[in-house]
């Protein structure tokens, strides 16, 4: 009982980047000689809002408590009495899943997790992934076991593994869409759900400024070069997130992804047509669940510590710092080139740069001074780099992917606009506008 609920409340709330730091936080602390945790893959997460296996007191039986107590002591024993654990599964806010997910914790030798990813797993694999009782759960969990010949650690690990493109549901209209994000998690207090939309699924999750290894190696000259030939466009800039977020603006490649708070806006460009010349492909849709403790605002110190990055040349590297205590990470002519950018912008601002926040991907509110951002619902994620300035950090942000087949394409481009989403509500800017009139006439000959 108390294994379960204490890897229930570390998942809580938390991004995988959150999680993993946690794990190596505990190690380090309790002196564990187990190698150092390097991912969280095959940990399965209980719904954040959902992590008690008992429901408020008002609405709990006098005996929930001490039967889950008993449960778990048998669990412990291994020698689980059925009717006790009917008991269980009858004691709200249990279910049959959940309470799977939580007998993994308790052991992951013994029992499979039927979380969503392992059940998608298990059904591509033609396994079942449904019980009634704890002898036929017992029954399946060896059944799996035998048949994929893998420890149940491994089985959940191999399904948080897979491409996130093998558990995609494939998207043909806008009605479509909203059965899917139906039962899915909306806001809530502690965590928020952002979208993404590219129109060929082939691309990755990466800013424009690391799609081509020239871009990178050159963000410092672009990002001075810009201001320094259309300074008028940036007088309103005070600092490098908000000049990051006029260059996104006019398509200059910057280490910022758009994301947006609107599932049908993302769909938007999940379904934007190619050029003439190129065939239609599919596209892509992504849904991030995101904890409030890790969105920042436009004028927070982490984001000026990782939009400064972009002023640094391409030779900027931490790997060799990481070790060192913040006292001494902070005096390396490195760290001290970039906290005189950021103090420019900042003079206020501390000589002290927490390591980790150089190496995140933060979700940034910026604010609403851009008609583009507000018809969008903009907001973006602002990737710092993976111990040298040549490679993104990675995103530690939890997300679905939704697949929108070509042929569907230009069919949801139409129910869109009927809605008022189109190139000229989402680009209010008089040549997108005039560009959409034209393109909607052509069409009509």
């Amino acid at each position: 009982m108390i294994r379960s609920r204490f890897f229930s409340y570390l998942n809580k709330f938390h991004s995988d980047y959150r999680r993993l730091e946690i794990l190596k936080e505990l190690r380090e602390t309790l002196n564990l000689r187990c190698p150092e945790p390097e991912d969280v893959y095959g940990i399965p997460t209980i719904h954040p809002m959902k992590v008690h296996l008992f429901p408020h007191k008002i609405r709990r039986n006098i005996e929930d408590i001490d039967v889950l107590w008993d449960l778990f002591e048998q669990v412990k024993e291994g020698n689980v009495d059925e009717s006790l654990f009917q008991k269980a599964l009858e004691i709200k806010s249990v279910g049959k899943g959940k309470l799977s997910i939580v007998l993994f914790y308790a052991n992951p030798e013994q029992y499979v997790p039927l979380d969503s990813n392992t059940t998608s797993y298990l059904r591509d694999n033609k396994l079942n992934y449904t019980y009634d009782s704890y002898a036929t759960y017992a029954a399946l969990s060896e059944e799996i076991i035998n048949r994929l010949d893998k420890h149940p650690w491994e089985i959940s690990y191999e399904a948080y593994n897979r491409s996130p493109e093998n558990e995609s549901s494939s998207i043909s209209s806008i009605r479509t869409l909203f059965e899917r994000l139906e039962n899915e998690l909306e806001d809530t207090a502690n965590v928020h759900v952002f979208y993404r939309g590219q129109s060929d699924k082939k691309y990755d999750l990466i800013p424009s400024i690391y799609r081509k290894n020239f871009l990178i190696e050159n963000e410092d000259r672009i990002f001075r070069d810009i201001i320094a030939q259309s300074p008028s466009d940036f007088k309103g800039c005070a600092t490098a997130f908000e000049k990051l977020v006029k260059m996104q603006h006019y398509s200059v490649p910057t280490r910022l992804l758009d994301i947006t708070t609107n599932p049908l806006v993302a769909l938007y460009f999940a379904c934007e047509p190619n050029s003439k010349d190129d065939e239609e492909v599919d596209g892509k849709l992504f849904r991030f669940e995101v904890s409030t403790s890790d969105i920042k605002y436009f004028d927070s110190d982490a984001v000026s510590v990782v939009s400064n990055i972009a002023k640094r040349p391409v030779d900027f590297s931490i790997e060799d710092l990481r070790a060192m205590d913040r006292i001494d990470f902070n005096n390396q002519e490195e760290i001290q080139y970039l906290l005189h950018e950021i103090k420019s912008e900042k003079p206020h601002f501390q000589n002290v740069i927490d390591s980790k926040d150089i190496e995140r991907v933060f979700c940034v509110k910026p604010m609403l001074d851009n008609p583009r951002i507000i018809r969008q619902s903009g907001a973006f994620f602002l990737y710092g780099i993976d111990g040298t300035k040549k490679k993104a950090a990675k995103l530690g942000f939890s997300y679905k992917v939704y697949i929108i087949n070509k042929a569907h394409k230009d069919k949801i481009r139409k129910q869109l606009e009927a809605l008022g989403i189109d190139k000229s509500t989402l680009f209010p800017e008089m040549e997108h506008i005039a560009e959409h009139i034209k393109d909607k006439f052509t069409k009509s000959i």
